[in-house]
């Protein structure tokens, strides 16, 4: 017996240890990554950005990645980005922009943006942008991504992935059928498709319709990059890329899609004699997240401007604030109480003169869509607000940019889908004849528990949750045609839950100007009539420790739920019936992943 504590204790002590050791090996990292000086540029230096993966807006929050990275210091973000192009393009030690493409996946409206930055680098600082790539090859965005360098290189026997485009959904009906789960849905519109894949088995005529009109757009984006750089015509591009399917980049090369097919040495050389080194020297490549340590007045732009523009970004699912993420494993939610720290953070500084509302994303709760929209329009009494739409901003996304004062959108962001759903399952056959469980109840009245999922709705109920859908659909309406200047009955001719590409929903009268982020931190220094101004961003990064403490439970999630097939829906799911009370939601129809 003994014996048996002893090496229980042992094994105990010896797991402690683990963990803290595990844990001051972090803190070293931490306070050596923190503490790292400013990088020294050597002359004749080439900035390398390498677009691998995904490409989001912002660097990501997650500790684990920002500790143990794999992507050699290179890995870039939108903001990121942008921030080193506008010091290198004045920054004498800098000879040019090394761009290093594999497949990746980004909305369109952050590639446009993208795209549009390094064009003006080149175009007002006269260096030069390359783009390569290695053994994993282009696809459709990131040649989209490399039609802005002035040459693109790729090894020879690469791949290129160069099919175009489709769009698949996914739909649960069938198996809701086999499990014992109807959905009943009310939705308001011909086009609020969001509840269609709990019922049906394929697109409605109205979907296919809205999803067609909206990737045309996105098609004739990337259609136009090929043909402004190839010469050829729309058509010409369009029936190329119809051709039967080839994964080898030589034959884009002898199309003239790629300009030169080069192995590692001869490239390496050539950027050298480009770049003014000698061949027996070392290259010089500046690795995008190194060059980001480096500061503006160092790179010769001098102290920024105290006044200032202050960006907030809005991403995420919109979720009441249920002490958490809900949807484990996606994307951040937006709740009242993380938009409040922001924007009061913004309008508490009396150096920022305006705000500009990054917005990104696809809707959710009516209810806490309505409570943002009273922040920013109460906001925007004090100072100008301007809402920039990214690569979604769609259903309750669009509905807080309303109370802006004024609303840019690319013309690639998917938005609309002016509409409202209410959602409830009836697992009742589940519970009951498939799994075998029993249900009995008193009832004090006739509605009592009437949302509960072990029972169907009468008609009754389901007409009196209809009147609540249609009341804030009335709602919505109104608050669109306060800001369009439009009146309701006007508005409902677009609305519908109709989903519009940036560029159809400037023609329909739904945003005001067609533009990325630049054009509205334009729009709001213009708004309060500032010449110079710098940036400052919302939320705030936070400390490694606070991350840790904060999300150490939501990563874990995060690694487990990656790889779930539908993890999105069946968070979607697990979302509403999170909340104990019934609710409208205000919420695009798909979870789009490019």
């Amino acid at each position: 017996m003994l014996d048996f504590i002893k090496t229980m204790f042992a094994s105990a002590l010896g797991f402690v240890l683990a963990i803290v050791l595990f844990f001051f090996f972090i803190f070293i990292i931490v306070v050596a990554t923190s503490s790292d000086p400013e990088p020294v540029v050597r002359s004749n230096s080439i900035l390398h950005m390498k677009a691998s993966g995904s490409i989001s807006e912002r660097p990501s929050s997650d500790p684990f990645e920002q500790i143990f990275s794999t992507q050699h210091g290179a890995a870039i973000t939108l903001e990121d980005v942008e921030a080193n192009l506008r010091k290198a393009a004045v920054d004498e030690k800098i000879e040019g922009v090394l761009l290093e493409i594999d497949m990746i996946g980004a909305s369109w409206p952050v590639l446009q943006q993208m795209r549009r930055a390094l064009i003006s680098f080149k175009n007002e600082s006269g260096k030069f942008v390359y783009a390569t790539t290695n053994d994993i090859g282009f696809n459709e965005q990131g040649y989209y991504l490399a039609t802005a360098a002035d040459s693109i290189f790729a090894p020879p026997n690469t791949m290129m992935m160069f099919d175009g485009f489709a769009i698949e959904g996914v739909f649960m009906k069938d198996l809701f059928d086999k499990i014992g789960v109807k959905a009943e849905v009310i939705h308001i519109g011909d086009y609020k498709t969001a509840g269609d894949s709990f019922f049906r088995n394929e697109f409605s005529d109205a979907d296919r319709e809205q999803l067609t009109a909206v990737f045309t757009d996105i098609v004739h984006e990337l259609e136009s990059a090929i043909a402004e750089r190839t010469g050829w015509s729309i058509e010409e591009t369009h029936e190329f890329m119809n051709q039967p399917p080839r994964l080898s980049i030589d034959h884009y090369y002898e199309h003239g899609l790629i300009d030169v097919l080069t192995t590692q040495t001869d490239f390496e050389n050539f950027l050298k004699e480009r770049s003014g080194i000698n061949e027996n020297r070392d290259i010089n490549l500046l690795p995008n997240r190194r060059y980001s340590r480096v500061s503006e007045r160092t790179a010769g732009l001098g102290r920024p401007a105290r006044e200032s523009i202050a960006v907030i970004h809005a991403s995420g699912v919109i979720m009441p604030d249920m002490g958490g993420s809900p949807f484990p494993g996606g994307e951040a939610s937006i709740n009242a109480t993380n938009f409040k720290e922001s924007l009061d953070a913004a309008l508490n500084n009396s150096n920022v003169k305006a705000i500009v509302v990054r917005i990104d994303s696809p809707g959710g709760s009516a209810s806490t869509s309505d409570l943002i929209w009273q922040m920013i329009r109460e906001a925007s009494e004090e100072k100008p607000i301007i809402a920039s739409m990214a690569g979604v901003a769609a259903s309750g996304g669009y509905y807080i940019a309303m109370a802006a004062d004024k609303v840019l959108a690319e013309k690639t962001t998917i938005t609309g889908s002016i509409g409202v759903i209410g959602m409830q399952f009836d697992a009742s056959e589940l519970l009951e004849d498939k799994i075998g469980l029993n249900f009995d109840e008193i009832r004090f009245h006739k509605n009592a528990n009437w949302l509960n999922p072990t029972s169907p709705m009468t008609q009754e109920q389901r007409e009196g949750f209809k009147y609540f859908v249609d009341s804030f659909y009335d709602v919505f309406l109104a608050r669109v045609a306060e800001s369009r200047d439009m009146t309701t009955e006007d508005v409902h001719a677009v609305a519908q839950g109709r989903i519009w590409s940036g560029q159809a929903a400037y023609e329909a009268g739904l945003v005001d100007k067609v533009g990325g982020l630049d054009d509205a931190i334009r729009a709001a220094a213009e708004a309060a009539e500032l010449e110079e101004y710098s940036l400052r961003v919302f939320p705030r990064e936070k400390t490694i420790f606070e991350l840790f403490a904060e999300s150490s439970q939501v990563r874990v999630q995060n690694y487990l739920y990656r790889n779930v097939p539908y993890h999105n829906e069946i968070q979607f799911i697990k979302a509403m019936q999170t909340l104990d009370r019934p609710t409208p939601w205000t919420i695009m129809p798909y979870f789009i992943s490019y």
